[in-house]
């Protein structure tokens, strides 16, 4: 689709969503929060005064200050016994950058989830298709919390949970009010990824496609973690297919250096 605006950073989290679609946009359910929410925050700006902060909507039972600092330990310990057995940087589980980034997540989580008047809701559950545990919330609960469903983008990204969610058209269906979805669906191998791609298209465009960097490819060259923006059939596709990805200046890789994964469409 054209006239699409960046949403979030200029590198992992960072989305691309149709600017006709954003002008509708009153507020986000996201299905993950990890330790990057440059999509949300940046959402707020775009639309002051219509996307409210109580409006932006947080699931995962992960997050949490404690939490946060585990993963940084985690990840230090990690980083330099990598560095000290001299493990070259392409193959190393993390990098100084995603310590960087954890560390800057922990100094922000508590102002936007916790101090500030206004802020960002965080529900500390798990979205599974069915509850069954203390720290989870059904699928068709946690779409419940929306005000203005269509209206309100709707934004996964939880580590393979996704095959779990859409386990039907029926599932696909709860989402088709929705004005735009946001999806991060991880490991493309699998047998359910087009069979969920067809799916959601009864419903949405595919107005862009993004191939996360910091992971290997498929053995057809399949980036194995794929970023989606879906646009509900309600909007118009613009001026047609794109036939080449990725787009100079909107695009970006997860990590500044990283090759991009190339895409070419035919008609």
């Amino acid at each position: 689709m054209s006239d699409l605006v960046r949403v979030g950073r200029d590198a992992d989290g960072g989305y691309l969503v149709p600017r006709d679609v954003l002008n509708d946009v009153t507020g986000c359910l996201s299905l993950g929060l990890g330790a990057e929410w440059s999509f949300e925050k940046r959402l707020l700006e775009i639309a002051k005064g219509r996307v409210l902060p109580e409006r932006i909507v947080f699931f995962d039972a992960s997050i949490s200050t404690l939490g946060l600092l585990k993963s940084m330990g985690y990840m230090a310990r990690r980083t330099l016994y990598e560095m000290r057995v001299r493990r070259p940087k392409s193959e190393r589980k993390f990098r100084l950058e995603d310590l960087k980034r954890s560390l800057i997540a922990l100094v922000s989580y508590l102002p936007t989830f916790k101090w500030s008047k206004k802020r960002i809701r965080h529900i500390r559950k798990f979205v599974t298709h069915e509850a069954t545990r203390k720290n989870e919330v059904s699928f068709v609960d946690a779409l419940g919390v929306r005000v203005d469903p269509k209206n309100t983008i709707i934004k996964i990204d939880i580590e393979g949970g996704e095959w779990d969610l859409l386990r039907a058209k029926s599932d696909v269906a709860k989402l088709a009010d929705a004005p735009a979805l946001i999806f991060e669906f991880h490991d493309t191998r699998r047998p359910e990824f087009l069979k969920v791609v067809s799916m959601i298209k009864e419903f949405f465009w595919i107005a862009h496609l993004h191939g996360n960097t910091s992971d290997r490819a498929t053995e057809s060259g399949m980036p194995l973690y794929l970023e989606m923006t879906f646009v509900n059939k309600r909007y118009s596709p613009g001026s047609g297919i794109r036939k080449k990805l990725p787009i100079d200046g909107l695009d970006f890789p997860v990590r500044p250096g990283e090759l991009p994964h190339e895409f070419e469409f035919s008609n």
